[in-house]
């Protein structure tokens, strides 16, 4: 597009945020790069950023957003410090929970420990259900305490459940002991440190042989 149309004086003109000939303003905010109008109602913001050469919402650069040159993304000041981790970090892929390519969006970012990139508002909502990256299966931050938490509850479980069996052991063989001790391992891959170990077996925890994560499966191959 190179020309527009004035409302009030229907003068054809190439574009500009006034008209040459009443000297109207067009809107509160324009791009002569986009070639983009803007009234900025309810009080929102909008920068043209001139590594992306695309405009925002926001109040800027440098603001309440920055430029990686690493990954080449616009991330958000507010949703905490952004660790790159290159190409994996790239906004030119899709958003992994609404699917909204994320390179045009118009939604903030939110960089993850793994260096993934969702939307802030996906992040928000996806984190009252789910703890780890919808694509790696990473850990979004660090759950030492409800880990060792975890440690606490299964001992005590562990505990309860060597009582009951003690108290029946009497007629037990030895040879069955044997298969019982075999049969309380299981093999399992963490998420997090990507190591494949034996865990105490258990219907829902495994616990990573390695550092201790919960954030793990089964793993038969």
């Amino acid at each position: 597009t190179k020309e527009m149309q004035c409302m009030m004086c229907e003068l054809i003109q190439p574009i500009a945020k006034n008209c040459k000939n009443c000297n109207i303003e067009m809107a509160r905010y324009f791009c002569k790069v986009c070639n983009l109008f803007d009234d900025l109602q309810d009080g929102k913001s909008i920068y043209h950023c001139p590594f992306c050469n695309v405009c925002r919402k926001g109040k800027g650069l440098g603001q309440d957003f920055f430029h990686c040159m690493k990954c080449n993304s616009c991330v958000s000041l507010v949703m905490g410090p952004h660790e790159c981790h290159g190409k994996k970090s790239s906004m030119e892929s899709e958003c992994p929970v609404c699917k909204e390519f994320m390179f045009d969006s118009e939604t903030p970012l939110k960089t993850l420990p793994c260096g993934h990139l969702m939307h802030t508002s996906c992040f928000e909502t996806y984190t009252r259900h789910y703890y780890t990256c919808p694509l790696c299966r990473k850990s979004l931050g660090d759950f030492t305490v409800y880990f060792r938490m975890l440690d606490a509850i299964l001992a005590d479980e562990q505990k309860k459940t060597s009582r009951t069996k003690n108290a029946d052991k009497k007629d037990v063989p030895d040879d069955d002991d044997d298969d019982d001790e075999k049969q309380k391992k299981q093999r399992v891959k963490c998420n997090d440190c990507l190591e494949v170990t034996m865990a105490d077996f258990h219907f829902v925890y495994h616990a990573c042989g390695k550092c201790r994560s919960y954030n793990t499966v089964v793993w038969n191959e």
